[in-house]
C-alpha cells in the first residue's frame, strides 16, 4: 500500500507517494500528464510494487505539492524537468542505483529530458504517449500567440480550446461525492473505471472550510498546456538508455517523427501503438503498462549480465 510522503529541496514541499520495502529491489519512478496527480495513477503502479520500489511524485502546482506555482511564470516546461531530476536524484540516493523512469503526457516529456540531462540517473525509458512538439509547431504556436490572425490554425486552436476550457473548470465544490457525480458522466472519463476517477479526486482535492477544493489552480493548469517552450524532442539524440514507447491508436501526442527518433536511439527499443487507446492510456489499458515496465526491465537485468 501507498505511503503519502514529503520531499523538501529548499522551496517547499513535494508530495509524493511511495512503495519502498525491499532495498533490493530495482527503483522505478513516474511523472503524471498535466492537471493529473501521482494517486490518479494508482491502479496501475500499487501492483509494481511485487516486484519495484515505487514512486510517484505530484508535480509542482498538482495534487499535494507546495511549490511556488504562478501562472504568470509558467511559460517552459523545463520547471517540471528541473523539479524531476531534484526528486529522482533522492529516489536514485535511496535506491543507490539508476531507476526505471516513466511518464505519461507531460510527464514523459519531462522524463526524456531527465534522461538525456542526467543519464546516471536512470537505467531504462518507458513513455507513455509523450508530448513531443516537433520544431515547426513549435513556430506555429509561437506566430499564433502573437499574430491573433494565426490562431484558427487546426493545432493552436486545439491548445487554445484546451487551455480556455480549463480555466473556467470549477474549483470548489460541496464535497468529493458531488465532484464524482459530475466527472463520471463527462466525455473526457467515459473511458476511465469509477476507481480511478475517485483516485484522481482524492489525490487533488483539500477541504477549504465547508467546501472540497481541487488542488491544481485551474489557471495554472491552463498556463502548462498553453506552454509550447519544452525541447524533449531537441534531447532525444541525447538519450543512451533501454527505451519503451506506448503510445495511443487516437489523439496521440508523440507527434512528428519523434517516434522514429526514440527507436532510433535504442534499436533494440520497443514501440507500440496500444490498439483501441486514447491519450488516456494508463487509465484505459494498465495492464499492458505493467507488462511492458516488467519487460524492460528484465531485459535491463540480462544486459547487465
Amino acid at each position: 500500500m501507498f505511503e503519502r510522503k514529503k520531499l523538501d529541496w529548499g522551496e517547499g514541499e513535494t508530495s509524493f507517494i511511495e512503495i519502498f520495502d525491499n532495498k533490493d529491489k530495482p527503483g522505478f519512478q513516474f511523472a503524471h500528464a498535466t492537471g493529473f496527480n501521482a494517486l490518479t495513477y494508482k491502479e496501475l503502479l500499487e501492483p509494481l510494487s511485487d516486484n519495484f520500489n515505487v514512486r510517484a511524485v505530484d508535480a509542482r502546482g498538482h495534487g499535494f505539492t507546495k511549490l511556488k506555482a504562478n501562472p504568470q511564470d509558467m511559460y517552459d516546461w523545463k520547471i517540471y524537468c528541473d523539479d524531476l531530476i531534484k526528486s529522482v536524484e533522492l529516489f536514485v540516493e535511496k535506491t543507490q542505483k539508476p531507476i526505471i523512469l516513466s511518464g505519461h503526457s507531460m510527464g514523459a516529456a519531462s522524463a526524456i529530458q531527465v534522461a538525456a540531462i542526467r543519464p546516471d540517473l536512470v537505467s531504462g525509458l518507458v513513455l507513455v504517449d509523450p508530448v513531443l512538439m516537433t520544431n515547426k509547431i513549435k513556430v506555429i504556436f509561437k506566430i499564433g500567440r502573437k499574430y491573433p490572425l494565426f490562431k484558427n490554425f487546426p493545432i493552436i486552436k486545439q491548445g487554445m480550446m484546451m487551455s480556455e476550457a480549463t480555466k473556467k473548470r470549477r474549483r470548489d465544490w460541496k464535497s468529493k461525492e458531488e465532484i464524482f457525480n459530475s466527472y463520471k458522466n463527462k466525455l473526457i472519463f467515459k473511458t476511465w473505471t469509477e476507481t480511478t476517477i475517485r483516485n484522481y479526486i482524492d489525490g487533488g482535492t483539500e477541504l477549504i472550510g465547508d467546501e472540497t477544493r481541487l488542488t491544481c489552480d485551474p489557471l495554472w493548469e491552463a498556463a502548462t498546456f498553453s506552454s509550447w517552450k519544452h525541447d524533449a524532442m531537441g534531447l532525444i539524440d541525447k538519450l543512451n538508455c533501454p527505451i519503451t514507447l506506448l503510445q495511443a491508436e487516437f489523439n496521440s501526442t508523440a507527434r512528428g517523427d519523434g517516434p522514429i527518433k526514440l527507436m532510433k536511439q535504442d534499436k533494440l527499443g520497443v514501440h507500440k501503438i496500444i490498439k483501441g487507446s486514447t491519450h488516456f492510456l494508463p487509465m484505459e489499458f494498465p495492464n499492458i503498462i505493467k507488462e511492458e515496465i516488467n519487460k524492460l526491465q528484465k531485459r535491463i537485468n540480462t544486459e547487465k549480465k
